[in-house]
């Protein structure tokens, strides 16, 4: 049986997406078959990203409706990654059933090693942690960031979630030594989490295909690869 992630935020376009697709890669490129699932809306969606935006007949609102099944809904982007999308019709996610959509990401178990699933926001009344095994958090290290992983992390555990890791994306180091954003040092005191820091970087502004499947050392390549080595 696969293993399922659930990548979110209380943050809007905080990197969820790209992050989610470079973890996809990542175990892709270790010949792991990879179903990322896109729930998130975000301004960008993974179909973009990935250049196969133009290769959607359905997506995975076709599925929660019964319209095709999910093989049918599925995009292979390379080989062993694959891709569930986001409808390009604005609206039409607007409403998904927590069951339906647990019972297609349990059947998606069956078919592929890992299935990631970017969720958007983890109070998100569609999305059951029950069929969970790690939940990734992302934010930044504003002051309101240590709230809201603490309420993420209590979402999580309430459904018996052990495996929770929290990401500090878009970290600003001069701003935490200022004392106008918080020390990653502090963070990780107030949430009781050893998190995985993305630094603050204008290359991660307009991340494309190219960049994404690039294997350039920096902090947003690490954390991608420290999160997968939590999940194998």
């Amino acid at each position: 049986m696969g293993r399922v992630v659930l990548v979110g935020s209380q943050k809007s376009e905080i990197g969820s997406t790209v992050l989610s697709i470079k973890m996809g890669i990542e175990l892709s490129q270790d010949k792991k078959k990879v179903l990322l699932a896109d729930l998130s809306g975000g301004k960008k969606k993974m179909s973009e990203y990935l250049k196969v935006n133009e290769d959607i007949i359905y997506d995975i609102k076709d599925v929660l409706d019964d319209t095709c099944s999910l093989e049918q809904s599925v995009i292979e982007v390379v080989e062993n990654l694959n891709l569930a999308p986001y409808p390009r019709i604005h609206g039409k996610l607007d409403h998904i059933k927590k069951e339906k959509l647990s019972k297609i990401i349990n059947a998606a178990k069956t078919s592929y090693d890992y299935v990631i699933v970017d969720i958007g926001k983890f109070s998100s009344s569609f999305i059951d942690f029950d069929i969970a095994d790690m939940a990734v958090d992302i934010n930044n290290n504003d002051f309101s960031c240590v709230r809201e992983i603490n309420n993420d992390k209590i979402i999580a555990e309430m459904s018996g979630l052990k495996e929770f890791t929290a990401v500090i994306n878009k970290f600003n180091k001069k701003n935490a030594v200022r004392g106008t954003m918080m020390k990653i040092k502090d963070i990780q005191k107030m949430t009781m989490i050893t998190t995985i820091v993305i630094e603050e970087n204008t290359k991660f502004l307009d991340m494309d295909s190219y960049f994404l499947f690039g294997s350039e050392d920096n902090s947003f390549q690490r954390a991608a690869k420290n999160i997968v080595s939590k999940i194998k």
